[in-house]
């Protein structure tokens, strides 16, 4: 189809510059042989835009209305924001990633592929920078990662842009051809389920524990996210999603936890940030009091909704107060860090947020000793 043609093939001159490359070639270098789109003759077709500044907000957000902007972030939809195409791609491909943790069956990291539509309005200033800027970091973003896509579509819309992604396992291949995968984050004849292993919501389980895993070492910023675009704030700084050889780490020892059955629950940190998974994770009537401290000390932070709305990609996991000393066990033989956010509420419904004085430790040591102290 020509519009689709024209979009992947065409030579991009952005800002003055000609880009080396064209979005499918771009993409076909990450994608297996199945689903990749070849241009024999070469490219004609020229599109011609510039990149968007971010526009710096003009007040910050106020930490007393925490609660009003998680109603209004819940009720949203993201938006692709055209000055931070990029950081909304590596957002969007974690998330995909973290979404199939959740399912049944067997499988590694290196097993999945990822199946990518693009959706785009072509209209807007900058629409066609922020496109190519979205290719370019779905492409270095997987292949950092040791992956590929299984394939890749294009198609013009009139509403808003959007990329879709979905999980599958790898085709049956020679051994050479998945040679660009280490042998620790693949398996042996792996399946992808379609149901989930564990529950997306909370378990009525007052002395389990709510913990956070950050898939990312990035610093917690609120360019780009749902926050910022719901209160009409701008771009601001973003976090910068490119530590894969650590989101790697996090999506194995995770997955293991849920292959193992350790979890009672678990959902993915993307879209909207920690609170907002964290709120809907309670929709079953169970509440949450969650407890911040932990996670702004270790990143020196002092603004709480940057911890609490910024999108660094991640996992909330509930598992068994008996088996806390496991996930430490697990987790820090992986080097992986992870953030007690603490106990659910059953009845409640509520979701609370709170930066104790105590630190996580404490609490944790503390919880262990009331237990200790009720055993015969």
């Amino acid at each position: 189809m020509a519009e689709k043609t024209s979009a992947l093939h065409a030579i991009y001159v952005i800002d003055g510059v000609q880009e080396e490359y064209t979005p499918a070639q771009l993409l076909d270098a990450v994608t297996e042989p199945e689903g990749r789109h070849p241009l024999a003759a070469p490219p004609e077709a020229r599109a011609v835009d510039e990149t968007l500044d971010p526009v710096l907000r003009g007040q910050e957000p106020d930490p007393a209305r925490t609660d009003a902007y998680l109603e209004e972030v819940c009720a949203a939809r993201k938006l692709v924001p055209a000055a931070a195409a990029d950081v909304y791609t590596r957002v969007r491909v974690a998330s995909a990633l973290i979404d199939a943790l959740w399912r049944t069956g067997r499988f590694r990291l290196g097993d999945l592929r990822l199946d990518a539509t693009w959706r785009w309005n072509e209209t807007p200033v900058g629409a066609r920078a922020a496109f190519y800027d979205s290719v370019r970091a779905a492409a270095d973003y997987v292949d950092a990662l040791g992956l590929k896509f299984s394939g890749y579509r294009y198609s013009r819309t009139a509403g808003a842009s959007e990329l879709v992604l979905r999980t599958r396992i790898a085709r049956d291949a020679d051994e050479e051809d998945y040679g660009f995968v280490s042998e620790p984050f693949r398996s042996e004849h792996p399946m992808l389920g379609s149901r989930r292993a564990c529950p997306a919501t909370l378990a009525p389980d007052p002395q389990s524990w709510v913990v956070y895993i950050p898939f990312d070492t990035s610093d917690f910023r609120l360019g780009g996210s749902l926050l910022s675009q719901t209160l009409g704030l701008g771009a601001g700084p973003c976090p910068q999603i490119t530590d894969a050889d650590y989101f790697m780490d996090c999506y194995e020892v995770v997955r293991e936890l849920v292959e193992d059955g350790i979890l009672l629950s678990g959902a993915t940190v993307g879209e909207g940030g920690l609170l907002r998974t964290v709120r809907q994770m309670a929709a079953d009537g169970v509440g949450l009091s969650v407890d911040v401290a932990d996670v702004m000390r270790s990143y020196q932070e002092q603004d709480v909704l940057r911890i609490l709305f910024g999108e660094v990609p991640g996992a909330v996991i509930q598992i068994h107060d008996a088996d806390f000393d496991y996930l430490d066990a697990e987790l820090l033989l992986q080097d992986v860090a992870f953030f007690p956010l603490g106990h659910p509420v059953p009845g409640s419904g509520e979701v609370r947020v709170k930066a104790s004085a105590k630190s996580g430790i404490q609490t944790i040591l503390e919880s262990l000793m009331q237990n200790a102290e009720g055993e015969d």
